[in-house]
């Protein structure tokens, strides 16, 4: 059977994959028959994967991150004769052994009629779509993701707490949806100190303003900007300030793959005027002139191999391969180290 498991709520996604990981039974035969694609794959790659024999045991699971936005959307053309990835993979969906789950995972949302999505309508289609959103209530999410992890917290103090971390621009367009998805892992990382803390206990507003501080996201801020002129010493000292006040490595990681970005679509656009620069990122043009002039240290291909390291060293942490913090401190090297 195969899964579409798309949309920017990455804690609820990867906790459905965790679920699918532990049927496969003891941890250590399960590793041997989970097979982890990014979006670089080929789909021979996947096929191949998805065709492999289990060893050991009855099913393996095949990961794919992200490779369908990256393919872009099919053609009209869905038979094996097309030469789009996309509709071969289609085309390719009947013949997928029984024993094997292939889960692709799209951090954006797809829209309602991409082919995979009308398939999986079709019960003969053998598949199924899972839209992970992001909470529409922060409050309600807080105290129920509390209750998950075995604590309690009250409504007022599930407020504050939601106040008290940095949600991110809803008119910045391009990325409101992963800066949210960085708001929910702050919250999640923050409830965790919050329920140790407690031992039991209701949590109150006061614990909420005894263990979290306002966000100071000027750091951050200083923190990428240093990576961004290449300055190493800053830079890590910067991140030991960010990390010792308890923020994930990831989080910052997703910063840094945020600044990638923009300053590969800073040399993408580097021929606009700066106003059409600034509409062409969809960011404020005073972020394009600064974006554009950190750009300027970097090739081209510097910034596509960060990008591509960025997304290998996720990859690593989510299937055990790596430690956050090593694969941060081994991206900001790189940065760095020009």
């Amino acid at each position: 059977m195969w899964h579409l498991f798309h949309g920017p709520n990455d804690i609820a996604r990867d906790e459905e994959l965790a679920k699918m990981k532990a049927k496969l039974g003891d941890a250590e035969i399960a590793s041997l028959n989970i097979t982890a694609l990014d979006s670089t794959a080929l789909l021979r790659d996947i096929q191949a994967a998805c065709d492999a024999v289990s060893f050991l045991a009855d099913r393996r699971l095949v990961i794919v991150r992200n490779w369908l936005s990256r393919m872009g959307a099919p053609k009209r053309k869905t038979g094996k004769e097309s030469a789009d990835p996309v509709a071969q993979l289609i085309a390719y969906l009947p013949d997928l052994p029984e024993t094997t789950a292939l889960v692709l995972v799209e951090d954006g949302v797809l829209p309602e009629n991409h082919p995979l999505i009308k398939l999986a309508q079709d019960k003969a289609g053998n598949g199924r779509v899972k839209l992970f959103d992001l909470p529409k209530e922060p409050v309600q999410w807080i105290i129920e993701r509390a209750r998950q992890k075995g604590g309690d917290i009250a409504p007022p103090a599930a407020q504050l707490l939601s106040s008290k971390i940095n949600r991110g621009d809803k008119y910045d367009r391009d990325h409101y949806a992963e800066d949210s998805r960085l708001y929910l892992r702050k919250l999640d990382n923050e409830l965790e100190k919050l329920v140790a803390y407690a031992s039991g206990r209701r949590i109150e507003s006061a614990d909420v303003d005894s263990l979290v501080a306002d966000e100071e996201i000027s750091d951050m801020f200083k923190f990428v900007d240093a990576v961004s002129v290449r300055d190493g010493q800053t830079a890590f000292r910067l991140m030991r300030g960010i990390l010792a006040r308890g923020e994930s490595p990831l989080v910052v990681m997703t910063m840094l793959a945020r600044q990638t970005r923009l300053m590969l679509s800073a040399k993408e656009y580097e021929s606009l005027p700066a106003d059409q620069l600034a509409q062409a990122m969809s960011v404020h043009p005073f972020v394009a002139r600064k974006v554009e002039q950190q750009a300027r240290r970097f090739s081209t291909p510097e910034l596509e191999r960060a990008h591509l390291a960025i997304m290998e060293a996720d990859v690593a942490i989510k299937t055990g391969r790596m430690d956050d913090l090593t694969a941060l401190d081994t991206l900001v090297v790189m940065f760095c180290d020009g």
